[in-house]
């Protein structure tokens, strides 16, 4: 029961912080209510790996928006490109 408190204590503290989000805050929550974790060390590993996986996530996420963002500026420019050649050309016929 001790180790339980001290658990949820330190998630507690680690949430109003902001140093973990009410999502993670959760789940972690779940895990030591569960018994997963053997003490306060290895609770605070698994918030260390968690914060790195989703900080990854995160920054995977944002490169995937400028990727999709530059493809779709490339698309316009060749789209308008063609357009102004095709309408050198139509003009070139009609002179």
């Amino acid at each position: 029961m001790r180790r339980i408190r001290v658990l949820r204590r330190l998630l507690k503290k680690m949430r109003d912080a902001k140093k973990i989000d009410k999502h993670i805050y959760h789940s972690l929550y779940m895990l030591a209510k569960g018994n997963q974790f053997k003490n306060k060390r290895v609770l605070i590993e698994t918030i260390h790996e968690m914060k790195s996986v989703k900080s990854k996530e995160k920054a995977l996420a944002e490169q995937a928006v400028a990727r999709k963002g530059r493809a779709k500026a490339r698309l316009e420019r060749k789209a308008a490109k063609e357009a102004k050649k095709a309408a050198d050309s139509a003009a070139e016929a009609s002179s």
